[in-house]
């Protein structure tokens, strides 16, 4: 009986292949991928002859049938799995494989390497625990806003397509105008850019990214965020309905919600110029 062994394969540089990835890659026979041209192409790279391996394609289109035709080759042989990068559990199609074989009594290993949404979250300085990955954002841009609306305390990690990612951020310091932001795009890569902010300065902010490439979206959702925001502005126009100075009452307001106080300002006597 074989096993399944889980391939970390680099991000973008070649330099982070660990060595026993980079043994695998030479001594394995069969192995299944999300991109066989892609594969390919990494073999090549590192000097690896495709001459006596088998390649089996494993994508979101062909996942039942490949997966049945897979566990059969387990009965007798170890699989290795690799994505196009980084890891193939990670918003790629190993997860019905390696869900099927454990249902059957075979083994999984993974050799680990550079992992995205961690290296991201490393070069984010948001707060790392506690922290949630979504993958990929959902293309609508009203599931995108419930999503950052119903998200709880901690530091979320979002795939985003570069041709929505504008878009998306605009939507995400709408619906969450106190979160701190980290938008990282080209990881390990040549032109890697890594960006934090603050959500109020978003607007300056985006003339200085170039929305090419990849892009991994953190944000962190502070305790005091939304409700505890709105709990606290209810506080405080109770406090100055007795007479405290609004300007001071802001001041205080902003310096906990770490946001400017002439928005704080705004928001706390906007009722008061309705009535």
């Amino acid at each position: 009986m074989g096993k399944i062994i889980l391939l970390n394969t680099p991000i973008g540089n070649l330099g982070d292949l660990t060595q026993r990835v980079s043994e695998a890659l030479k001594t394995g026979t069969i192995f299944a991928v999300e991109d066989t041209r892609v594969f390919k192409e990494l073999l090549n790279h590192l000097g690896i002859s495709v001459s006596g391996k088998r390649i089996f394609s494993l994508h979101d289109q062909s996942e039942s049938i490949q997966v049945i035709k897979l566990l059969e080759i387990l009965e007798k042989d170890d699989l290795y799995v690799a994505s196009e990068a980084g890891s193939p559990m990670i918003s790629d199609p190993a997860f019905p494989l390696v869900q099927a074989a454990y249902e059957r009594g075979f083994k999984v290993e993974s050799f680990s390497g550079v992992s995205s949404p961690i290296m991201a979250l490393e070069l984010s300085g948001l707060p790392p625990i506690p922290f949630q990955f979504h993958g990929f954002l959902p293309r609508e841009s009203g599931k995108r806003i419930k999503i950052f609306s119903e998200v709880g305390y901690g530091t979320h990690i979002f795939f985003e397509a570069p041709t929505r990612v504008e878009e998306t951020v605009d939507e995400l310091c709408k619906t969450r105008p106190d979160v701190d932001i980290c938008l990282v795009r080209e990881l390990s890569k040549k032109f890697e850019q890594v960006e934090k902010f603050k959500a109020h300065e978003w607007m300056v902010k985006k003339t200085e990214i170039n929305f090419k490439g990849e892009f991994v979206l953190l944000f962190h959702n502070k305790e005091s965020s939304q409700k505890s925001s709105s709990a606290l502005k209810e506080i405080a126009q109770d406090i100055m309905a007795k007479g405290a100075n609004p300007k001071q009452v802001a001041k205080l307001i902003a310096e906990i919600l770490d946001r400017p106080t002439k928005e704080i300002y705004s928001e706390l006597t906007s009722h008061k110029r309705e009535s």
